[in-house]
């Protein structure tokens, strides 16, 4: 069996790069770009961002030749002539790129929940698999994409690289080889703080290069628990607690920490899904077994755990964008998904009030000034009326909501119009009846 690099070394000579289309061209878009010019058998022919020039600055920041990118917006035989050259498409429009018929597969990088729906959806729509590194939308309506997208034989997937996918590697590799997991989780690399928002975290965004609004859904907890949301969606596993236990613990300790209170942990039982203040960047499967022979053989190779009965498998990093050419490349090679979301869900990620809310108060973007996400079970979710952030953005309430409550749909007017609106109500008939 050849490599990966081997085999998409012999696309290439054969039949040519796989030709990929990519929304969105910010900071990790772009970043995708770059890995994807170093790698055999894939190319990023065409890229759509709402930006003045942004699509074709990322392929300039990405060193492609820029005598090759041309922009487009309204001719699709033209663009289509242009992409089967070798050469690149750029536009303003991301329904204009994903109706280019050459693409091989559609890469979602928007992280805006909605275009994110739309975005996903319509590819499915036109029968191109979709690799979607926005969590967001996969927190919202995982399941409908994943369902229709194998109603439609094509494939639906996040991404290797992101946490939630790099979780899901190590819980295949481990369920393969027969472990009982017990716990999953990732590490979040700055303490909660629930108050974060674009203008007391400006200093520290400009720091650290990123946009304030980032940083925002960083601290304020709303990516840890939209991730979270997505990878135990993916494998069954629900928080214990409403916004998860998230305790400070060292990698080293995590089989200590991880794991039921009989053995010491913090959890009542086995099978949930949680994150660290500490470990970060890096994620983890706790794992256990009954077989004598392979506990003395994890004691033996110095696996972290043990003396009471689990072992953790750490990873300490996850390269996101950089890492996700290798979900790309499994999805239009052999159809192979990261991580979607074949079962129903049983997670869910709340729509909180970040400070006092009033009737008439929009809910702006995730990383701004009025909500923040939290885990929650999906039942009790369902049986207490409340809604998932991901289809709160844009919402106008209608009645006071307190700070740290979470918002119930009798309390805030949607933006029904809104895809992700429209597809979480036909998800939930789905799941619920």
């Amino acid at each position: 069996m050849s490599t990966l690099k081997e085999r998409l070394i012999e696309r290439e000579k054969s039949a040519g790069p796989y030709r990929i289309g990519l929304v969105g061209a910010g900071q990790m878009g772009t970043g995708l770009i770059s890995q994807v010019e170093k790698m055999h058998g894939l190319k990023v022919v065409a890229v759509s961002d709402v930006m003045p020039t942004r699509a074709f600055d990322a392929y300039v920041e990405a060193s492609v030749d820029p005598s090759l990118v041309h922009w487009e917006e309204d001719d699709l035989d033209k663009a289509n002539q242009f992409v089967l050259e070798g050469h690149r498409v750029a536009t303003h429009s991301a329904d204009f790129l994903v109706k280019i018929q050459a693409l091989d597969a559609i890469v979602e990088c928007t992280g805006i929940p909605n275009v994110g729906a739309i975005v996903c959806n319509s590819a499915i729509e036109a029968g191109k698999p979709v690799i979607n590194m926005n969590v967001e939308t996969d927190a919202t309506i995982g399941y409908y994409l994943t369902q229709k997208a194998i109603e439609k034989d094509v494939v639906y997937s996040l991404i290797a690289g992101d946490e939630p996918g790099s979780i899901k590697e190590i819980y295949d590799w481990a369920d393969a080889l027969g472990f009982e997991i017990a716990m999953i989780g990732k590490g979040k690399n700055n303490p909660l703080d629930r108050t974060g928002n674009p203008t007391n975290l400006a200093e520290r965004a400009k720091a650290k290069n990123m946009s304030p609004k980032m940083l925002a859904s960083f601290v304020d907890g709303t990516k840890t628990m939209v991730e979270m949301t997505s990878i135990g969606n993916g494998v069954g596993f629900q928080p214990e607690v409403r916004g998860a236990h998230g305790p400070a613990c060292d990698w080293r300790d995590l089989a200590k920490v991880f794991v039921p209170k009989e053995a010491g942990g913090i959890f009542n039982t086995k099978g949930f899904v949680d994150y660290a203040v500490g470990p970060a960047p890096g994620v983890f499967v706790v794992i256990t077994t009954d077989q004598p022979k392979i506990k003395a053989d994890l004691t033996y190779l110095g696996l972290a755990g043990g003396n009471n009965g689990y072992w953790s498998l750490y990873r300490p990093f996850h390269l996101a964008n950089l890492e996700s050419p290798i979900t790309i490349a499994n999805v239009v090679m052999d159809k192979r998904e990261t991580l979607n979301m074949r079962f129903k869900p049983v997670c869910e990620s709340l729509a909180v009030a970040k400070k006092d809310l009033q009737p008439g108060d929009t809910i702006d973007a995730l990383g701004g000034y009025t909500v923040y996400a939290m885990i929650e079970k999906a039942e009790v979710a369902r049986a207490e009326n409340l809604v998932p952030i991901g289809c709160a953005v844009g919402g106008v309430l209608t009645a006071p909501v307190k700070q740290g409550e979470a918002i119930r749909y009798d309390q805030i007017q949607l933006r029904e119009n809104d895809l992700i609106v429209k597809l979480r109500r036909e998800q939930d008939r789905m799941v619920w009846g």
